[in-house]
């Protein structure tokens, strides 16, 4: 697959070609895969401010287990910021071809 377009270095183009595919197939699955991408991302938020919280209130040292959360917050929220970007990426990309 041949492709004109410029990626921004953080989307990766793996990703970017399978959701193009979705994209195409389904037509117009854009707004429920963003809403279930937030919906992931709030739940797994959550589930780590609760564990690393509940953690700390049971007796483990705050400093370690906070840390090891925030740490735990970061690098999942990076990851979906990544994998959102690519998608952003993909539906510009169909936009473009479109037009």
């Amino acid at each position: 697959m041949t492709r004109s377009h410029a990626r921004p270095w953080y989307c990766l183009d793996s990703a970017v070609d399978e959701y193009r595919e979705t994209i195409d197939d389904d037509g117009e699955p854009l707004p429920m895969l963003k809403t279930l991408k937030i919906v992931r991302a709030i739940i797994v938020n959550l589930a780590f401010i609760g564990v690393g919280g509940y953690a700390i209130y049971a007796g483990a040292h705050p400093t370690i287990i906070g840390g090891l959360a925030l740490v735990g917050i970061g690098g999942y929220n990076g990851l979906e910021y990544s994998d959102y970007m690519a998608l952003i990426q993909a539906y510009q990309e169909i936009q473009d071809e479109q037009q």
